[in-house]
């Protein structure tokens, strides 16, 4: 099924962010029956794989058969005479001992034909139950694909909205900050203490320290109780290449992670620096100790 997402999409950001926790219920759904296709997949290539040995076992066993078989009526061909059936050798029901063999020979081979016939129809069964999987994830797979694009569009519609442009009085740099997720929305709530003074393990609300402003902007948005120190915060969520940073992560700084700030966009972070100094936008560039970076989500 295609995701049934409004269309066309709403324009405000309350509609955008109703659309988008719908979509993403969906695409939720929907890769949990995508993940359920490749299991019930990988289950029929199995059984069609197994169905496929059994029937060459099966004609395996059975060609030294036909092979005795085929001797056996080739030389009763060529002796020709009654007495090669019907001999001095005599086995059951009056047959020739070269007869009787022949017929053993062809009732054992007649088994084995069944079993073979049998087999085969198995492995066309499994077969064609493969395909009918490979299909059904197809389609699983292409349905999730399409509410991922539309989950895609719905974001980037409601990141356009959702962005802040803003100067420092102090520093007299500007940042951007984009984004509507839990760290972009973080980075907002900091961007409000721009000028408080820094008092060392200070959390807040009129002074702060690197790792106080952190604590207190997350607590702000939701998420309340992150620990008041670099190197734990640093343990927590997903690492990030430099290369990769959006507005809301956390950089760090020196190889001990005596330091840490709040990156916004285009090379610029936010960060309150040390005594004497208040919160303040800076550029990266300026730091020759860059440690590393995560996202807290």
């Amino acid at each position: 099924p295609r995701p049934s997402s409004p269309n066309p999409l709403p324009t405000s950001e309350n509609g955008l962010r109703k659309s988008l926790n719908a979509l993403n219920t969906e695409a939720e759904t929907l890769t949990e029956r995508y993940n359920k296709t490749r299991v019930e997949l990988g289950k029929a290539v199995k059984a069609e794989r197994a169905a496929a040995r059994t029937a060459a076992t099966l004609e395996a066993q059975a060609a030294p058969a036909r092979e005795q078989l085929g001797r056996l009526a080739a030389a009763n061909y060529i002796n020709g005479a009654p007495d090669a059936i019907f001999g001095s050798g005599r086995g059951a029901d009056g047959l020739s001992d070269t007869a009787y063999l022949a017929q053993n020979q062809a009732t054992a081979v007649a088994a084995l034909q069944k079993q073979i016939d049998q087999a085969a129809q198995a492995q066309r069964t499994a077969a064609a139950t493969t395909g009918q999987v490979k299909q059904a994830a197809a389609q699983a797979q292409a349905a999730r694909a399409a509410a991922k694009a539309k989950v895609t569009e719905v974001t980037r519609r409601l990141d356009k909205l959702t962005t802040t442009h803003i100067k420092d009085p102090k520093s007299g740099l500007s940042a951007t900050v984009k984004g509507s997720d839990l760290p972009a929305k973080m980075a907002r709530k900091a961007l409000t203490k721009l000028g408080s003074p820094y008092v060392w393990a200070a959390a807040g609300p009129g002074s702060f320290d690197c790792s106080g402003l952190v604590v207190w902007a997350y607590a702000q948005v939701g998420k309340p109780g992150l620990p008041h120190y670099t190197g734990d915060l640093f343990s927590m969520g997903q690492k990030v290449s430099r290369g990769s940073m959006r507005s809301g992560d956390l950089v760090y700084f020196g190889g001990n992670l005596h330091h840490m700030g709040i990156y916004l966009g285009e090379g610029k972070f936010l960060h309150a620096p040390q005594t004497g100094d208040v919160v303040k936008i800076s550029k990266l560039s300026d730091r020759s100790d860059f440690a590393g970076a995560n996202r807290i989500g």
